[in-house]
């Protein structure tokens, strides 16, 4: 889940928020007179919807984001492949230690 980021409107550094984005685009994100305080001078100031963004490089072709939803991409198929393998009963070892699986 990619974090939001605000511009302090003091001292203009770049600065996450508690905030994430559960979805690219999310369009549903409502955000009204959240006070945050800059890490870099200190000023406390209400931000809302239009202000938050994410970090330069993150966006777009190419950025952290594609990569970070192909990778929970393969481990959700890669524990979905686990479940099925155990309702299966192919995870189970029997007594006498060997595996269940015909070779």
């Amino acid at each position: 889940m990619p974090t939001l980021f605000v511009n302090c409107r003091k001292c203009g550094s770049e600065f996450p928020t508690p905030i994430g984005e559960s979805k690219p685009g999310s369009s549903g994100l409502i955000i009204t007179g959240l006070e945050l305080r800059c890490p870099k001078c200190g000023t406390a100031d209400a931000y809302s919807t239009p202000d938050f963004h994410l970090p330069a490089g993150t966006a777009g072709p190419g950025g952290g984001r594609d990569k970070a939803e192909e990778d929970l991409t393969s481990e959700h198929n890669a524990k979905e492949e686990a479940r099925q393998e155990k309702y299966a009963g192919l995870g189970i070892v029997p007594p006498e230690g060997r595996s269940p699986r015909v070779e």
